[in-house]
């Protein structure tokens, strides 16, 4: 029992040391010089899928966007309308250069791979029915997928509705993944194509057997299933998309809840030993992030609760100015920054697990820094305000991690799901 308790006391330890060298890891490969592939081959047309699920709210703006992004060579537009409840159909039909699909909610993944079959095109892009592309976006994009033995690409993605509260930190979530997407490119280990904008050659894409229907990751699945057959999957840093998140806690909810079940059906059908990248790195890293939030968030959340019954609810405070401030420290910036202090002047033992977590948490605050100024067009005060207080969105995340752990049970997961509804 005793053996059993220590175990659980150095758990925060030891997950405090390997995010240390997973920061580390990061700084490594932003040192590592971009292969720069040749050039393959040229493509002369595409086709631009767009899955959408109840999206009239944005559903034009993203057909406009399409329809203005250049590319050089025949451009086809391909509206897949997933058993809308709403008028996104009669939207589509509004546009003449689209071909509207319309089939029942069968999910997202389907739905690609019904207008697949369809594609005219050499290559497929796909675009979310809420995410708008620049105008400059397929041109950029495609130079990956036109370099050698590259069949899919990512690119950066940014939040249109970053003023809606949530949607605060959801941006500087999405500036950041963009980077970490980038580095990892670097090394083939990028194993998400996102669906605001991602390329894929549909040759390629067709052999690989298109996108799974089980299991909601459809994006992170066939990146997967493509490098595994000796391919590569690039980045483009010039080719830019925005989306729209839910900004409602009904809507982050469910997109969270998905997101966590989704990644745990990956390690399920994906996690082995193996010499590639992905294998010796980037689920591996997946993995230890996951579980990671899981012992953080719930040693993070015992020290909230313990402090407050301990400080406050003993001595009969439920709530005054000290509170305030005990909470304000917990969740903002300040907190950390006044724990480094103590340590640095004495008043706290310096030991080598306090020391890891104030050098990881040093290393990773100038990558969210550089995400911002990299792939934000205008760096604004809300980004800053939400990094500033970027602690409670990570605690909300490790919540519903440590919610969505009896994902790992169940047998099937189907692509389906209830978005705008």
């Amino acid at each position: 029992m005793n053996l059993q308790l220590k175990m659980i006391d150095y758990m925060p330890n030891l997950a405090t040391f390997f995010f240390l060298l997973v920061v580390v890891s990061y700084y490594i490969i932003i040192f590592i010089k971009k292969k720069k592939l040749r050039f393959e081959k040229k493509f002369s047309s595409i086709t631009v899928i767009i899955p959408a699920h109840n999206e009239e709210e944005y559903i034009r703006k993203c057909i406009e966007s399409v329809e203005q992004a250049e590319f050089h060579g025949e451009k086809e537009i391909i509206a897949v309308d997933d058993g809308s409840k709403d008028s996104t159909s009669s939207i589509i039909s509004e546009f003449k250069s689209v071909r509207l699909l319309k089939k029942g909610h069968t999910g997202k993944a389907d739905s690609i791979n019904q207008a697949l079959k369809l594609a005219k095109g050499q290559l497929i892009a796909i675009v979310d029915g809420d995410s708008y592309i620049d105008k400059k976006s397929l041109i950029e994009i495609t130079k990956e997928v036109e370099r050698k033995n590259v069949v899919a690409s990512s690119c950066a993605v940014r939040v249109r509705n970053r003023n809606k509260f949530i949607c605060i930190w959801l941006e500087l979530e999405q500036l950041y993944n963009s980077l970490i997407r980038q580095l990892f490119s670097k090394l083939n280990a990028n194993i998400v194509t996102p669906g605001p904008l991602s390329i894929y050659r549909k040759k390629e894409l067709i052999d690989a057997g298109g996108f799974s229907t089980k299991g909601f990751s459809e994006d992170i699945d066939i990146s997967i299933r493509l490098i595994r057959k000796g391919y590569k999957i690039g980045f483009s840093n010039k080719a830019i998309t925005e989306t729209n998140m839910p900004y409602t806690v009904k809507g982050f909810l469910a997109q969270r809840t998905r997101f966590a079940r989704g990644i745990i059906n990956i390690f399920k059908k994906h996690l082995q030993l193996n010499k590639t990248m992905i294998d010796i790195y980037t689920l591996p890293l997946f993995l230890f992030n996951y579980f990671q939030a899981i012992i953080m968030g719930s040693f993070t959340l015992y020290q909230i609760i313990s402090g407050y019954i301990t400080y406050f609810i003993s001595k009969g405070i439920i709530f005054n100015i000290y509170t305030i401030k005990f909470f304000f420290e917990w969740l903002s910036i300040v907190g950390f920054f006044k724990w480094a202090i103590s340590i640095i002047t004495g008043q706290t033992p310096l030991t080598f697990v306090s020391a890891a977590g104030i050098l990881s948490t040093l290393l990773t605050y100038p990558l969210y820094i550089y995400a911002i100024f990299k792939y934000s067009k205008k760096p604004s005060l809300l980004h800053f305000i939400g990094f500033f207080f970027m602690f409670p969105f990570w605690l909300i995340v490790m919540l519903i991690y440590i919610i969505c752990l009896p994902e790992y049970f169940k047998k099937e997961q189907l692509n389906i799901w209830k978005k705008n509804e």
